[in-house]
């Protein structure tokens, strides 16, 4: 579905993700806005549009924009996930003594996916009540195979056990001089070992040397802000995110 002319008026963006639509075997778009003072009409007509067709659609939503949180939800989007974006210019600690982490490999795609598919359990996927498991698991593993494909991602890093790849961070090289962590995770076996501090260490000093490391995660994820927290991370920003699935009865 591309974007009405009533959403560019209104500042309001509608656009397919056909990589999550080829996924999810449904028209997937992307919401954004902000929505102009004076041009809620429009939006709501937009909305309405969207919502009314078979699909899904979805839209992150910074926690101060209000005006466009109402219209999303009297549209029938629904609220499935609160995200904190942190910042560092330093990351406190070194890596510890024989620690064994290095860029990830071609030969490293298959154990990376299936640690995608295991490992996350609070993304906006795996939260949404409206999306099986099995799915929102695929979606994850997908993403980080795009990374050995070329199509996502400027740097990986890969943590290893006795051989074997237990770990990974997918990093995206912003314009700003940033480097922001799009996808970290450990095997379960191997959680609480100090893995994701080292990956993320190690992406800190060998991957373009950034001015700022950004991640994104969840409020619901509290061991994660812990981690970022010790590792020197601040908060930055908050946002809510917000699922439609249409139509809507």
């Amino acid at each position: 579905m591309s974007a009405p002319a009533t959403a560019r008026s209104a500042m309001l963006k509608i656009d397919p993700d056909a990589w999550l639509a080829g996924l999810m075997g449904r028209p997937v778009n992307r919401v954004a806005g902000p929505v102009a003072s004076g041009a809620e009409k429009e939006a709501v007509r937009a909305l309405a549009e969207l919502a009314a067709a078979p699909g899904f659609a979805y839209a992150r939503v910074p926690t101060a924009e209000v005006r466009l949180t109402h219209l999303l939800e009297d549209a029938g989007f629904r609220l499935v996930d609160t995200g904190i974006t942190l910042e560092a210019a330093t990351i406190a600690g070194t890596a510890r003594p024989g620690s064994d982490t290095r860029l990830a490999r071609a030969g490293d795609a298959t154990a990376v996916a299936e640690i995608a598919r295991t490992a996350f359990r609070y993304s906006r996927f795996h939260l949404d009540p409206r999306i099986p498991a099995t799915l929102a698991n695929e979606i994850k593993r997908e993403w980080a195979a795009n990374y050995f494909r070329g199509q996502r991602g400027d740097h990986m890093v890969v943590a290893e056990r006795s051989g074997s790849v237990v770990g990974f961070l997918q990093l995206l090289a912003g314009k700003d001089g940033a480097l922001t962590i799009d996808l970290i995770a450990v095997t379960e076996a191997q959680r609480g070992q100090g893995l994701a501090s080292d990956m993320i260490r190690f992406a800190a000093r060998e991957c373009g040397a950034p001015a700022l490391l950004r991640v994104g995660t969840q409020a619901a994820n509290v061991a994660s802000l812990r981690l970022y927290e010790r590792l020197g991370f601040t908060v930055a920003g908050t946002s809510h995110v917000f699922h439609l699935h249409a139509p809507v009865a």
